[in-house]
């Protein structure tokens, strides 16, 4: 009797482990869209993607200076997609893994060419019910290049 005592905790010391496992094997069931926002062929090099799901949650990535992107954790589904691209020279900015200038040294910095490469949307973009932009999602690694007209 004690032998089927010690099976028995055995499989329940290891049941949460087992669950685990399986929902980072794949249970999630949600997608990482990658891809690269594009303007009239010209790369949109600063700004955000947002999706907005079925679930009405919104999800969103970063817009990079040569105009790639990627969204974490969209649910499989339609998706409504929205583009936002501000002035990057009117507000505070850190660009990621820029080192700060030495005092009295003038530098270009990677803020610098985000800025003169930098160009405006048309409005329409930014609202997700207007921007005319969305697409289906599937689960795992998603591939999704934004060519706003």
């Amino acid at each position: 009797m004690k032998h089927h005592v010690f099976t028995h905790m055995s499989v329940i010391s290891w049941l949460p482990f087992v669950i685990l496992s399986a929902c980072i094997c794949g249970c999630g069931n949600t997608a990482t869209v990658t891809g690269k926002v594009n303007h009239q062929g010209r790369p949109v090099t600063y700004g955000s993607v947002i999706f907005i799901c079925t679930d009405k949650i919104a999800r969103s990535g970063v817009i990079e200076p040569d105009g790639s992107y990627s969204v974490e954790g969209v649910p499989p589904g339609n998706v409504t997609i929205a583009v936002i691209s501000r002035n990057p020279s009117m507000g505070r900015s850190v660009v990621r893994g820029e080192k700060p200038a030495q005092p009295g040294k003038k530098e270009t910095s990677s803020q610098e060419l985000v800025v003169k490469k930098w160009f405006p949307l048309p409005p329409k973009f930014e609202n997700p019910k207007n921007s005319g932009l969305g697409c289906a999602i599937s689960s795992g690694r998603v591939s999704y290049d934004i060519d706003l007209k």
